[in-house]
């Protein structure tokens, strides 16, 4: 490696040959001094940096040109390719990219360098499954995604260069589990194998080494029935006007692994290591091969798969058979047609493959690749199989959100839409609580500023900053919503208290008395309140019924006729999507005239939880489960809801006919009673009620509270 490093660094003409040539080869005009201009622009930017191999750095980047010029990709994408790195390395700026080469690679270069800055968060496998579709989602060239394919397999063709062991494993894994299902996602079959085998030998080497070594074992045992079938297969063939082609090869160590770890096949028992491919002219072709092929050996039946009549959701399609071949040798083929080879092979790119001489690829034959992949994207909704559907299907959910990254390179996912603001809460309250602005992809702008896919966003903070109530007009996920709703209902406690202290100064002004501390002691115990300050505010809030205040003066309680109750009503609460069950959370019990917020609970429907319920707090870093909610007041209901009350109460004979006595005046049901506490001088009874409001069950403890028997009231 060391010896091409310094031939590289001292002959760079040489090398540029090579690659021009094989440009020229597939492409009729390309546009060959830009090629070179990005060349050495490449060379002489990184002419100070060398990669782990000892090789210069610009050796990477000409060796991914070289990957998609054996691809036969457009011009600007292999120009891309040579220029990936400038901008993450800090070697170049956007406007010298853009000077120099052009806007649409400029686009190109910045995409490749997004990928490459984010990491695959470090958590179960399963975040790979979500990690891949953010790389899809992101992706809106997807020549952007073939290319950091292209860069992806020649840093694992080099891994053996890292010393870091740690890197090494966490570059092998992010392979295995990332980049070699997304070659695989778009076709690129080649590509899979080897990043698939390169992760494998460095994650699992011992396993690699025996399956190796097997394989070479049965290929030495079997020298010559590779050549001997094909030439067999080939005469069974052998169909008038049909040109068929027949080629065998060793299965690859990573397929042969998994189908180990499938199938329960021990080492030694592995013995099922060849492939032959049979390559007919047409797709009616391939019947008639796989008819000559079935009257000559018997099949085994559950290795028959037909992928022409449906295809996989990449667009492979392929017969594939196993038949018991001579001395009872299992023999495993796959037959398709030549067009189907080539999609097989390379996939999306399969596109602009084979341009016969055409010139540089066109926009209509960019827009033919992404459209195909798009159609993957749509395929992937009838993919074979009910696992295969549900973990596929998936990507389609993701229409509908938007995925940004932080600067460290974790994956925020939010619904399109989102502003800076939103992503700011999605990544803390505290962050969203303090932040004054944000940087997108190094740009500073508002916190009303709307995200896209991809953006890497930073988000400044200051401490003397507060939530504004204007933040409601423009941010629009449920969490950042209800974290600065909860903000300036803490804070605008003090506005309350002033509030309730004139409302009360008013009220005994009307009757002639004056707000004594005898009297407002009276007021905090009678209404179960910790502070003057808490009564106050309560009042300024509303929570207080004004005329029980008035009453509790000079107490006098009237009847009230109970109300029959239609079960049948729904609840009054507006806000919810139609179709949802809507749910009364146990845990608050909220009643109307409470500030509320909805929870969505999969398989249930919304569960209705008081804006200060405890239980909010495990759903903060869930904002798509909220919704927001508020009941309905335009028009007076009768549904009843259940709401639970703890009593101290003297442990004397009576005492309970006095709670049911104030139950039947206020028309309140109890339904539930429960002694929780049992002494000899009191009683601790849980209740639960049926109300139709805040303002109902207040009436009731006001009630309550009249009687000298009952010593506590507080509700749960």
């Amino acid at each position: 490696m060391l010896k091409i490093a310094y031939d590289f660094k001292q002959n760079p003409e040489k090398y540029f040959s090579k690659l021009e040539g094989k440009i020229c080869n597939y492409s009729a005009r390309p546009e060959l001094s830009l090629l070179k201009k990005a060349y050495y622009f490449s060379f002489e930017r990184h002419i100070n940096q060398i990669r782990d191999s000892g090789e210069p750095f610009a050796s990477h980047p000409y060796a991914v040109a070289n990957i998609l010029a054996d691809l036969k990709l457009d011009i600007n994408s292999v120009i891309t390719a040579l220029l990936h790195d400038t901008l993450e390395d800090g070697v170049a700026s956007f406007s010298e990219i853009e000077q120099f080469f052009g806007k649409e690679i400029l686009q190109l270069v910045e995409g490749v360098t997004k990928l490459s800055k984010i990491e695959l968060p470090d958590k179960e496998v399963r975040e790979a499954n979500n990690f891949r579709k953010f790389i899809l989602a992101i992706c809106k060239d997807i020549r952007i995604l073939i290319i950091k394919l292209a860069d992806r397999l020649h840093n694992m063709r080099t891994l053996q260069f890292v010393q870091d062991k740690n890197r090494k494993d966490k570059i092998a894994k992010e392979t295995l589990e990332v980049y070699a299902p997304l070659a695989g996602r778009v076709g690129f079959q080649i590509m899979r194998e080897e990043l698939e085998d390169l992760a494998f030998k460095e994650l699992n080497p011992i396993a690699y080494q025996s399956i190796a070594k097997r394989i070479l074992f049965l290929s030495n045992k079997n020298k010559n029935f590779v050549k001997n079938t094909t030439e067999t297969i080939a005469d069974v063939l052998k169909i008038k006007d049909l040109d068929i082609t027949v080629s065998g090869r060793k299965k690859k160590i990573y397929s042969t692994w998994k189908k180990m770890q499938k199938k329960l096949v021990s080492l030694e028992n592995l013995s099922d290591i060849f492939a032959f491919r049979i390559i007919t002219p047409t797709k009616e072709d391939c019947y008639k091969a796989l008819g000559k092929i079935h009257v000559k050996w018997s099949m085994v039946p559950e290795r028959f798969k037909d992928f022409i009549s449906t295809p996989k959701p990449n667009g492979y399609s392929s017969i594939h058979t196993t038949v018991i071949g001579k001395e009872g040798i299992k023999m495993e083929l796959q037959i398709r047609s030549k067009e189907m080879n080539k999609i097989a092979e390379y996939g999306v790119a399969s596109h602009w493959i084979y341009k016969n001489g055409k010139q540089n690829l066109s926009k209509d034959d960019i827009n033919k690749g992404n459209k195909w992949f798009q159609d993957v994207l749509d395929i992937i909704k009838t993919a074979g199989g009910p696992r295969e559907l549900i973990e596929n299907s998936k990507i389609d959910m993701y229409a509908d959100n938007v995925f940004c990254f932080t600067p460290k390179g974790d994956v925020i996912q939010l619904i399109r839409g989102s502003t800076a603001l939103d992503f700011a809460y999605a990544i803390h309250t505290s962050m969203g609580n303090s932040c004054i602005g944000a940087k997108i992809n190094g740009n500073l702008v508002p916190l009303n500023s709307e995200i896209a896919n991809g953006d890497q966003i930073q988000i400044i903070l200051s401490k003397g900053q507060t939530p504004q109530r204007t933040w409601l007009n423009f941010c629009i996920t449920g969490k950042a919503k209800s974290q600065i709703r909860k903000f300036l209902r803490d804070h605008e406690m003090d506005e309350f208290e002033k509030l309730g202290k004139e409302i009360l100064k008013k009220m005994l002004l009307d009757i002639n008395k004056k707000a004594t501390k005898k009297t407002l002691r009276f007021l905090v115990q009678f209404f179960n309140y910790s502070s003057y300050k808490s009564f106050y505010i309560a009042l300024g809030r509303g929570e207080i019924n004004s005329n029980l205040i008035l009453k509790s003066m000079s107490p006098k309680t009237a009847n009230i006729e109970i109300q029959k109750v239609d079960k049948n009503n729904k609840l009054p609460i507006i806000g919810f999507t139609k179709g949802l069950a809507l749910n009364i959370a146990e845990c608050c019990n909220p009643l109307p005239g409470e500030s509320i917020v909805g929870i969505f609970n999969e398989g249930k429907g919304i569960n209705v939880h008081s804006m200060d319920c405890n239980t909010l707090e495990r759903f903060s870093d869930f904002p798509e489960l909220w919704h927001e909610l508020i009941w309905d007041r335009s028009k007076e209901h009768k549904y009843l809801l259940i709401s639970k009350i703890k009593l101290t109460i003297q442990n004397s004979i009576g005492t309970l006919h006095k709670v049911t006595t104030c139950s039947l005046k206020i028309n309140v049901n109890i339904i539930d009673v429960k002694i929780e506490k049992r002494e000899e001088d009191f009683f601790e009874l849980v209740l639960s009620v049926q109300v139709k409001d805040n303002k109902h069950l207040n009436d009731l403890i006001f009630a309550l509270r009249l009687e000298e028997e009952i010593y506590k009231i507080e509700r749960l």
